[in-house]
């Protein structure tokens, strides 16, 4: 079903999959008192109306993290949380020149003001902590801090679901490639926080490509770590969004898929080296 310049698919009972037309999704929680939206996507279209058409529970946001393709939007909606560690990141990330740039490079929009934007939350965000649990009827979130991709980045995971929405935190192609990301040595350590729940879920969920991967992900990803940091990955470069970064795993030609068909990959910047 689309509208809006979305489409959605139902995953389980309480969870929804949202696409954007850009292919980056969100995911919207119902429970029996309450939603959560967890990111935006790009907010290329009334979002909040589209979700108010797959439920009539009262609905908040959670962001993940704040990166322009998942809180496109946020402001339309009233009650938004973000970890505070990615407060420098919004502040850049929202500029008006960022913004700007990010619309006429990334997505492609023919746009002279930062008034035709997709609107982003301008209020004071309620604040995310690791461990955090929202109860919404029947389901609860509990949201788990990997810094790394960002300072506050954070995953979902849906307790009597068993599913985990790692989002950014952990994916096939791990970016590493600013000045607000952890370095390696520090990402290593988040994943490893990360992995203290893995008995807890069986299904994983991304916001990005394929939307889902194997459980083995994980461990495929700290391993890119331990790589890196022992000087013994493939080292690859390649220049993506004005940085020259190293890829860890090489990849099939043509192709996102690593040579020896594992997923899991990092992308880094060679002073996050540490």
């Amino acid at each position: 079903m689309s509208n809006y310049g979305y489409t959605h698919e139902k995953l389980s009972p309480h969870l929804w999959r949202i696409i954007d037309r850009t292919g980056v999704c969100c995911y919207l929680v119902e429970g029996t008192e309450k939603a959560c939206l967890l990111d935006t996507t790009n907010g290329l279209g009334d979002i909040k109306e589209y979700v108010q058409r797959l439920t009539d529970r009262p609905v908040f946001v959670v962001l993940t993290h704040a990166h322009l393709d998942h809180m496109g939007s946020s402001g339309l909606f009233e009650e938004v949380y973000l970890n505070r560690e990615d407060l420098p990141v919004y502040r850049f990330k929202t500029s008006t020149e960022h913004r700007l740039s990010d619309a006429r490079n990334r997505l492609k929009l023919q746009v002279s003001d930062i008034s035709e934007l997709p609107p982003v939350y301008a209020g004071e965000f309620r604040p995310l902590r690791d461990g955090q649990c929202f109860d919404l009827g029947g389901i609860t979130i509990e949201m788990i801090s990997v810094k790394g991709h960002t300072p506050g980045m954070m995953c979902a995971l849906l307790k009597e679901e068993r599913i985990i929405i790692f989002g950014d935190a952990c994916g096939v192609a791990v970016m590493l490639m600013d000045e607000f990301s952890s370095n390696v040595s520090e990402y290593r350590q988040s994943l490893l926080h990360l992995k203290e729940y893995e008995d807890q879920y069986d299904v994983v969920y991304r916001n990005h490509g394929t939307f889902t991967s194997p459980k083995e992900l994980l461990d495929h990803v700290i391993e890119c770590c331990d790589l890196v940091l022992a000087g013994k990955d493939d080292h690859v470069p390649i220049k993506l969004y004005g940085h020259d970064l190293f890829l860890c795993h090489q990849l099939k030609p043509g192709t996102h898929e690593r040579m020896d068909g594992k997923e899991g990959n990092l992308l880094y910047l060679p002073e996050k080296v540490k």
